[in-house]
């Protein structure tokens, strides 16, 4: 597979995503290399081409020739691509599938990001900017596919909690694979995220069917005019430090519904060497990351709540924090 040794003449089956992604415990990520080099090949086009002469592939599209024959190359060492005489090159037997495609290219965004750790060490701090759409898209295709195994059990333990719940809003939702959960669970959903994110997911297809309704906007300034017995937010919780969230479950305090439930999706500083490992990327981003549980408990309990429960889900490393309008 993918990040192992290679034997010769072996054939491989595409590498599951799970082995493909930057969160991996120590010393099971894959080769560096390869996920940059299969980012060049994607984002230039060159896989969709195969097969193809690196000459045909650099003519069509106006690349260098040499260095399309350097990331083919390389490629082959992993049995992504195959070589076809001195210049041509097909589909290997460890092709990636689509979800892989997506976790690697989102990887190779978090090496990237890795490398500015050097820098906050010194104290710069991350620059505010808006990512452009092209690298918005590659990662919510990620996340997407992470949200699709995380969603089953993050949505047991809500509905364990409120199994009479009849709508829920996914704050800050994105791809929207936990409202698709809930609705096919029965229950009334509706994502909310910033307009631009949802820009993005009506161009794909995975909402299709499910009933699930989309609210644009940014849930500092804006929520729906109504009441929901589950607010969830996930992924949202570890980009943030302690004083913006605290702004944020104020915001959405009027939102959760008399005897509702606010349940945040996340990771716990401290109980695994994942979200240790993840602080590194956020490190990079943001003066968030995974917070420890006292610290959510605190924050929630400046911002009207009181936490009503902590449960460690079966998928590592998550999380889910409980929390009840105070009085409610």
């Amino acid at each position: 597979m993918i990040g192992q040794e290679r034997s010769p003449g072996s054939s491989r089956p595409p590498t599951p995503w799970q082995q493909l992604a930057f969160l991996n415990p120590p010393d099971e990520v894959p080769d560096w290399r390869m996920v940059l080099l299969f980012d060049a090949a994607v984002d230039n086009g060159l896989l969709e081409a195969l097969p193809a002469t690196a000459a045909a592939i650099a003519a069509d599209r106006g690349l260098d020739h040499h260095a399309v024959r350097v990331v083919l190359d390389g490629l082959a060492l992993w049995d992504v691509v195959v070589t076809e005489g001195d210049d041509g090159y097909a589909p290997g037997p460890a092709a990636p599938g689509v979800d892989a495609v997506a976790v690697l290219r989102h990887h190779a965004g978090a090496i990237r990001r890795f490398v500015t750790i050097t820098g906050r060490v010194r104290g710069v701090r991350p620059e505010p900017a808006p990512m452009p759409h092209p690298g918005m898209l590659v990662m919510l295709d990620a996340m997407a596919v992470r949200g699709r195994e995380s969603a089953p059990g993050a949505v047991d333990a809500c509905l364990a909690l409120a199994p009479d719940a009849t709508g829920v809003l996914d704050l800050g939702g994105g791809h929207g694979q936990f409202a698709a959960e809930f609705a096919r669970r029965g229950l009334r959903a509706v994502v909310q995220d910033r307009p631009e994110v949802i820009e993005l997911l009506r161009r794909r297809d995975w909402l299709d069917g499910t009933g699930v309704e989309l609210f644009a906007g940014d849930f500092f300034e804006s929520v729906p005019d109504e009441a929901f017995d589950i607010v969830f937010c996930a992924g949202v919780a570890y980009t943030m430090s302690g004083e913006r969230l605290v702004r944020l479950l104020r915001a959405v305090r009027p939102v959760v519904a008399p005897g509702g439930h606010l349940a945040v999706h996340t990771f716990l500083r401290g109980t695994d060497d994942l979200a240790t490992l993840f602080l590194g990327e956020m490190l990079a981003v943001t003066d968030g990351g995974p917070h420890r549980e006292d610290d959510l408990r605190r924050w929630a309990h400046e911002a009207g709540y009181a936490v009503t429960g902590v449960e460690r889900l079966e998928r590592r490393p998550e999380w889910m924090l409980f929390a009840a309008p105070d009085g409610g």
